[in-house]
């Protein structure tokens, strides 16, 4: 059996734990599996409040798959779409943190976010915005996404700040 039957069989396992129906659905796309889960009306007990329930399920499916597999395997749970919704409201508020960067004319600070988040911030100001710079600051749940004007020889700052952002998987 192939990781991707591996981990759909395993999600399968769980969500019938946990709600009457849902279908799943695995795809891999350069190392990562992408879990989409389809559910009608249970979907909120599945993200759970702030998307809470979907990390935790994707933690508790990465130890269930190292322990069948003996590799370590990444995958981003999906529910309804929630990943791209979650998206753009991270988009939108990235949009506002640079209308205060605009006004003020100074750095402004994020808190409150996951590194998947803070991530997803980064990428998009750094594609939509080119005079700021974004990068993050501080440890464990103190670390805060910083938007900020380009200073005159700041280029690299960004991506030597981002670089540091841990790897994770998650939502």
């Amino acid at each position: 059996m192939d990781k991707s039957e591996i981990i759909k069989n395993l999600t399968q396992e769980l969500l019938d734990k946990m709600v009457e129906s849902a279908v799943v659905e695995v795809e891999e796309e350069d190392g990562m599996y992408h879990v989409s889960i389809k559910t009608e009306e249970e979907a909120p007990t599945v993200i759970g409040r702030h998307g809470e329930t979907i990390r935790a399920i994707q933690k508790i499916l990465e130890v269930m798959l190292y322990k069948a597999t003996k590799d370590r395997v990444s995958v981003l749970i999906n529910v309804n779409d929630y990943r791209e919704k979650q998206i753009e409201r991270l988009q939108y508020i990235a949009d506002q943190a640079v209308e205060k960067v605009n006004e003020r004319n100074s750095a402004t600070y994020l808190r409150g976010f996951s590194s998947y988040e803070r991530r997803a911030m980064h990428e998009h100001i750094g594609k939509k915005y080119p005079e700021l710079t974004s990068y993050s600051v501080g440890e464990g749940r103190d670390r805060r996404l910083v938007i900020d004007i380009k200073r005159e020889g700041e280029d690299q700052h960004s991506e030597e700040e981002h670089s540091k952002e841990p790897e994770e998987s998650e939502g």
